[in-house]
């Protein structure tokens, strides 16, 4: 049943003719691991960079990666509703097209991330993207407009302190958006081709910042989406809330992430381990299979890696736990903080910190580091991992990282 699950969360991901894309949030299964071999270990600002580009505007949303297209959005303007989409070329960083957009609405923001936040999302085709200010976006891959829709003035305006910061997600040809904020928030499931919505379900919600996820359950696809005390999982096929539990924080910033039949829950306030098997309704206390209150993630999502469960937090510290029961297997200070969520491939889990730090440390239970990589700026936005090569957003330059 593990095995099965595992490897529908990466049947879920968009079709890839390149082995090597990152198409989204987390990357190509929505859980921040790359397939591949060799990987970086060693850089610095100036060392096994392959090129940096300097970057204008606020945003701190992840890499996108398709082919040779590299995706990038910011924002700026004296409200920051002026909207911007880069698409680079991987080869050397030179910049394939613009395209500037206008915001409708908009609201708080974290000022490092302005309106963009959120990461979008592509199909190998489309770009999908959600900014702050409440605009929905599809473009081509010459950066023409294909639909565009403000759920701000649909919905009313996102009313979110620092922001909106859930990154949409590909169900197949399903668009999956999760709004959590002061006014009614909701789950919207949008036809990824026109736009339109095929269910809009609302949410007993608050404030969160946390992403959505896809998994395979028996023989229904189920989104989970956390937030405002909860885990809850919706059916993807109509947008029917299936179960919930208990335990989270008031307001979620994590994403969740699953391996096997496992659903890891990490917020401010512990982290959980929850089976997954078909349940329906309040499955509080049957299906925690354990509560860990001393392994916190109040911003980074974790990162579940062969069995065990990575995760850093804003203090500095990483974390080990055994997947199975939660149990510590080591805990070590990796520098002041952490925004960006952990990525992992090829035997290693990179730890990339606010100070501008990629900590590489060897995944297993016991604690190794093997590189500490100053990048000389602030590091907010996840990596992103393609054909070799690692994707670092920072506070004024977008670097492209490889060995070879």
């Amino acid at each position: 049943m593990r095995n099965h699950l595992t490897m529908f969360v990466l049947l879920l991901a968009p079709a890839l003719t390149w082995a090597d894309n990152w198409p989204g949030w987390r990357g190509p299964a929505n859980n921040g691991i790359s397939a591949e071999k060799d990987l970086p270990v060693q850089w610095s600002a100036t060392q096994n960079v392959r090129w940096k580009i300097p970057l204008q505007g606020a945003g701190v949303s992840a890499p996108v990666v398709w082919k040779d297209h590299i995706f990038l959005t910011a924002s700026d303007g004296r409200l920051n509703d002026r909207l911007h989409v880069y698409c680079y070329h991987r080869a050397d960083g030179r910049l394939l097209w613009h395209t500037k957009l206008f915001g409708s609405a908009p609201t708080d923001l974290y000022p490092a991330g302005g309106m963009a936040v959120p990461t979008p999302v592509t199909d190998g085709k489309h770009l999908f993207t959600l900014f702050g200010t409440g605009e929905l976006v599809c473009l081509d891959f010459a950066g023409k407009p294909v639909w565009i829709r403000s759920l701000a003035e649909e919905y009313g305006p996102f009313r979110n302190r620092w922001g909106m910061g859930t990154s949409p997600i590909l169900v197949g040809d399903l668009l999956v958006v999760q709004v959590d904020h002061w006014s009614q928030s909701y789950l919207l499931g949008v036809e990824a081709k026109s736009g339109i919505n095929r269910w809009k379900t609302n949410r007993d919600a608050s404030v969160n910042w946390t992403s959505p996820l896809a998994v395979k359950v028996k023989d229904r696809t189920e989104i989970l989406a956390f937030g405002t005390y909860r885990a809850m999982s919706y059916d993807a096929s109509d947008g029917r809330e299936l179960w919930s539990v208990k335990g989270m924080h008031m307001q979620c910033i994590p994403s969740p992430v699953v391996e096997g039949d496992l659903l890891f829950a990490a917020s401010g306030e512990n982290t959980m381990g929850i089976r997954l098997d078909g349940g329906i309704g309040d499955l509080t206390s049957s299906h925690v299979l354990w509560t860990n209150k001393k392994a916190t993630a109040f911003i980074p999502s974790p990162i579940v890696y062969k069995g065990l469960l990575y995760t850093p937090n804003d203090q500095g510290f990483g974390t080990c736990l055994r997947g199975t029961d939660g149990k510590v297997v080591w805990k070590e200070r990796l520098g002041s903080s952490y925004y960006a969520s952990p990525v992992a491939g090829d035997g290693k889990v990179y730890f990339t910190s606010k100070e501008g730090v990629v900590r590489v440390v060897r995944a297993g239970a016991k604690f190794e580091l093997l590189a500490e990589n100053d990048m000389g700026e602030s590091l907010v936005a996840s990596p992103a991992i393609s054909d070799g090569q690692i994707f670092l957003r920072g506070e004024k330059h977008l670097f492209c990282i490889g060995e070879r």
